[in-house]
């Protein structure tokens, strides 16, 4: 085969490869361009003849329910809660009295529920919302401090923090 015979087969054979594109594309399109104008999947407006679809004991311009277009359901997307969570302070040595300060905002402005609180050593709590908890760690170790914001209509952030506590050297 020649080269002018391969430049020639190349261009056959991007022109295939190309109706054949526009036909894969094309293809779904017409099927369903069909279907509207046979009255199938369409709305009635379509049909070439209105009388023939309607059930019968329908009046005039009236819609059957099998041909209405179900309404569009809405999804209210709430705004996340959002918090922060400092300890002071946030080492010593054991037993160490800590003040956590927490700062939270529910941009809803629906407000809190709880406040749930984990600070690491085995102790939990669920306390009304307050912007200061003490606590009291009594044995040496490296606590994680957590604090779970929920609120009233059931969202929620969890917020974490840590405590250092060594033992005492006399």
């Amino acid at each position: 085969m020649g080269k002018r015979d391969r430049r020639i087969f190349t261009i056959v054979a991007a022109c295939a490869l190309a109706a054949a594109i526009v036909l894969t594309i094309a293809a779904p399109a017409r099927a369903q361009n069909n279907q509207i104008n046979n009255g199938i999947g369409g709305s009635s407006d379509l049909n070439a003849n209105t009388e023939m679809n309607r059930p019968p004991g329908m009046e005039g311009n009236e819609t059957p329910d099998s041909m209405r277009t179900p309404g569009m359901g809405s999804l209210e997307i709430r705004e996340p809660v959002t918090g922060t969570m400092l300890v002071s302070p946030p080492y010593g040595t054991a037993p160490l009295r800590v003040g956590f300060f927490v700062v939270a905002t529910d941009p809803e402005n629906i407000g809190f529920l709880t406040y749930q609180w984990n600070f690491g050593d085995g102790t939990v709590s669920a306390l009304p919302p307050e912007k200061y908890i003490p606590h009291l760690y009594k044995a040496p170790g490296n606590y994680v401090c957590s604090l779970t914001l929920k609120t009233v209509d059931g969202r929620s952030k969890t917020i974490f923090t840590g405590v250092v506590v060594r033992r005492r050297f006399d």
